[in-house]
């Protein structure tokens, strides 16, 4: 029979300080298009989850994060129609 494994926080677990001035640790929490993480994918308590948003907010606001991706990388988000 299968159980649900107990959830453990990378961030209370190891005692990380999240903050702002460190965009490098943040973009963990980011994926490639700049949009943060939900909980289920960082894997973070709800505490730290809420957490991460905000510096994530707080850095993109002083521009050490980028609102959005690289423009290259991000695809067109709809197919083009043949007429």
């Amino acid at each position: 029979m299968f159980y649900k494994r107990k959830h453990v926080c990378r961030v209370c677990e190891r005692e990380i300080v999240l903050d702002y001035k460190k965009p490098e640790e943040l973009k963990q929490y980011m994926n490639r298009l700049g949009k943060i993480l939900p909980k289920r994918a960082t894997r973070l308590c709800t505490k730290h989850q809420r957490q991460v948003a905000l510096e994530i907010n707080r850095a993109r606001k002083l521009a050490l994060l980028p609102y959005v991706g690289e423009a290259k990388m991000i695809p067109d988000a709809r197919p083009r129609r043949r007429r």
